[in-house]
């Protein structure tokens, strides 16, 4: 038998003509060799790679054998099963048809119109239309030469005789189909012809390639989304994942927590422009319940304590472990403890009794909370500061040349939330998932009803006092008149009006109603501090409503038992210590007199009149000099430009003080930056107005 046929050897074993042989050989990409000839070059095509029709047309020819393919050489699918057995069925009708007929032309034209015409119906179902003289033949040859009912299965598509790429073709292509650069299939096809010629390897059709990497790709799918995509994307298409069982934990045992970048926009309080913010959120493992959560400009340490106070307060107790991301916040000092321990502290984690899991690196999957903030996002994309998840899904306004969709962003109204709509908004949300239905190991339970029996009683004395120590924010401030200063207001307290030294302020980021206030130290609690009232009307008894006026009398209220109280203390430090000492003091000073007299002093030097008058000149002009305020730089409260610019306010504008050259030039500067715009013009526009009114009622005999 040849390994090699041309296309009129073919031709001639269909009874087609050569045309047609070469037509279907370019259409079915058969493989061929090319060979010097005389006139040119022609084709031999290999007979392992011929169809099966093709090859038992050539073995009926040339009356031999070819080798055949058994059921061991290909694995055949149930359709080529069933369709060789149909096959073979109809050969047995077809031959015995024959046998019965004394005509066999007539007998093949009466059994086929018959098939055609639906007289076995399930075979044609299977075979269909397409069934001829010579094809009925070509299986009556096939099946008494083989005796094997598969060897009429159609194995086009199915796995060679002998294979049509080699060892080479396929390391060549292999190694191009792994590339990182991630190529496309067509573009690998077209490099890896390329590759053969210079490797001395026989030339083959695209579509060989491509059947290869198919099922190259489907055997060795790790293989490829690995070299491919990288560890992250293998895990999350390839790794094998474990299946948890939450039936074996309770309400409160696990709390997980992440960060999640928001995508929409929030107004940052710094800088007053909108920016993306970090949600760090800790989540209930068991019932799927948000627990405490906090927006930050970035995930760090101190949002992610914020986070947990809350969970702690909402789950009233303490959870038996963390289950923590990976990322650095997590596992900073704050929290680990390995360097707060070498201080006598200890990590916070370890102070309020928890374990810690940290999730492996690159693996989504063991955090649940992962799969909750794709959830998360149906909140996002209602935001009118929504910019999406990702480039494909930005909203039209952020694309280029979407001019009418920016207008109408900007004539409906819309802008990036503040903190405070930002945490309002995800309450709600959150208090509405809470209540809904989930799948899953909830098993149709909403969050609320698994996490509301296994909360717990609510937290102790001692454990809030844990959570203070461990979990508020904190920073060093110094007492002023009007208590101590944070987020740009004060906070006062009786205990504080005397007191002018540092203190550590603890406090909540989000809820600004008190600060707690320390000792330098931190070990003693002095006071718990309410903010100062900013909207005292000016002329509350004659201008105000009755709240105005009770705002007022309460502030006077406030005043007054301050000065009582302080004068009664000098009261009682003068009548007990101050009197009469002074009066022991004075007595002693008469008995002195009366039992010595005096020594004669000398005459004093004449006054130098001249130098007296120069050194009056000079403070006279010192004085003049001198501001008539304390500067700024001199001022130990101020931090912010802000700071300074409300202090400059109030002794110019409030006071009536004029200010130094370089003060007033300070603030014509300031007053037209976008801080100012953004965060101060209103306001003492406002208190500008209050001022002005006041004095003019001043001036007219009035009241202010």
């Amino acid at each position: 038998m040849q390994d090699t046929y041309t296309a009129k050897e073919i031709a001639q074993a269909m009874e087609i003509t050569e045309r047609a042989a070469h037509a279907r050989a370019g259409k079915e990409s058969w493989t061929f060799e090319e060979q010097a000839c005389r006139g040119g070059r022609r084709r031999l095509y290999l007979a392992a790679s011929l169809p099966a029709e093709v090859r038992d047309a050539l073995a009926a020819h040339e009356g031999a054998n070819l080798p055949a393919v058994t059921d061991d050489e290909t694995l055949l699918t149930e359709d080529q099963r069933r369709g060789a057995l149909a096959r073979a069925d109809l050969v047995r009708l077809y031959t015995e048809a024959l046998a019965k007929a004394p005509r066999k032309g007539v007998a093949q034209k009466e059994f086929l119109s018959a098939y055609r015409a639906g007289v076995w119906p399930k075979i044609k179902e299977v075979l269909g239309e397409s069934v001829s003289a010579q094809s009925l033949e070509r299986w009556k040859l096939k099946l008494r030469r083989t005796g094997s009912a598969l060897a009429l299965a159609d194995t086009r598509g199915g796995v060679r005789i002998e294979p049509v790429l080699t060892v080479g073709h396929q390391t060549i292509i292999t190694a191009l189909v792994r590339h990182p650069n991630a190529p496309n299939i067509a573009e690998v096809c077209r490099e890896a012809l390329k590759a053969f010629k210079p490797a001395g390897l026989p030339p083959c059709s695209e579509i060989t390639i491509r059947r290869f990497i198919e099922k190259w790709i489907a055997n060795n799918y790790g293989q490829f989304v690995y070299s491919r995509k990288g560890k992250k994307a293998w895990v999350d298409e390839c790794c094998p994942y474990i299946v948890r069982d939450y039936s074996k934990i309770a309400v409160g045992d696990i709390l997980v927590a992440d960060g999640h970048k928001l995508n929409f926009e929030i107004l940052d309080p710094e800088t007053g422009k909108g920016a993306r913010m970090e949600l760090v959120l800790w989540y209930d493992m068991k019932s799927s319940y948000p627990l405490g959560w906090e927006i930050m400009p970035t995930e760090n340490t101190q949002a992610i304590a914020s986070a947990l106070r809350r969970a702690c307060l909402r789950l009233g107790k303490f959870p038996r472990v963390a289950y923590l991301d990976n990322g650095k916040a997590f596992k900073g000092e704050f929290f680990n403890g390995v360097d707060l321990t070498q201080c006598g502290l200890g990590g916070v984690f370890q102070e309020l009794g928890i374990q810690t899991i940290f999730a492996w690196g690159y693996h989504g999957q063991s955090k649940t909370v992962e799969r909750f903030f794709g959830t998360f996002g149906e909140l996002e994309r209602w935001c009118p500061s929504y910019v999406g998840s990702s480039i494909a899904t930005k909203p039209p306004r952020l694309k280029r040349g979407e001019d009418l969709h920016r207008k109408l962003y900007e004539a409906s109204g819309y802008r990036p939330l503040t903190l405070e709509e930002a945490h309002t908004a995800v309450a709600m949300w959150f208090d509405e998932y809470v209540h809904r239905p989930q799948r899953g190991h909830l098993k149709g339970q909403a969050p609320l009803d698994v996490f509301a029996p296994g909360a717990g009683p609510g937290l102790t004395d001692a454990e809030l006092l844990k959570l203070r120590l461990c979990m508020l924010s904190k920073t060093i401030r110094q007492i002023e008149q009007n208590g101590v200063k944070i987020f740009g207001r004060h906070y006062r307290h009786p205990f504080l009006h005397s007191l002018r030294h540092p203190v550590l302020v603890r406090y909540d980021d989000q809820d600004r109603r008190s600060v707690l206030v320390y000792d330098e130290t931190g070990k003693r609690l002095i006071c718990e501090a309410p903010p100062v009232p900013t909207n005292v009307h000016p002329a509350a008894g004659i201008l105000g409503t009755d709240e105005d006026k009770a705002l007022l009398a309460a502030e006077i209220a406030y005043k007054k038992a301050l000065e009582n109280h302080v004068t009664a203390d000098a009261r009682e430090f003068l009548a007990n210590v101050v009197l009469p000492e002074t009066q022991h003091r004075m007595q002693l000073v008469a008995e002195q007199k009366t039992a010595t007299a005096p020594p004669a002093l000398p005459e004093p030097p004449a006054p130098n009149v001249k130098s007296i008058e120069a050194a009056k000149s000079a403070a006279r002009a010192k004085l003049e000099a001198a501001p008539a305020y304390v500067p700024p730089a001199q001022m130990a409260s101020i931090v912010t430009e802000l700071d300074r610019y409300e202090y400059l306010f109030n002794v110019s504008v409030r006071d009536g003080v004029p200010l130094r050259e370089a003060d007033a030039a300070w603030m014509a500067r300031y007053e037209q930056t976008e801080e100012y715009a953004a965060c101060a013009s209103g306001r003492y526009a406002r208190l500008r107005t209050v001022y002005e009114r006041r004095r003019m009622a001043a001036n007219g005999g009035g009241n202010a």
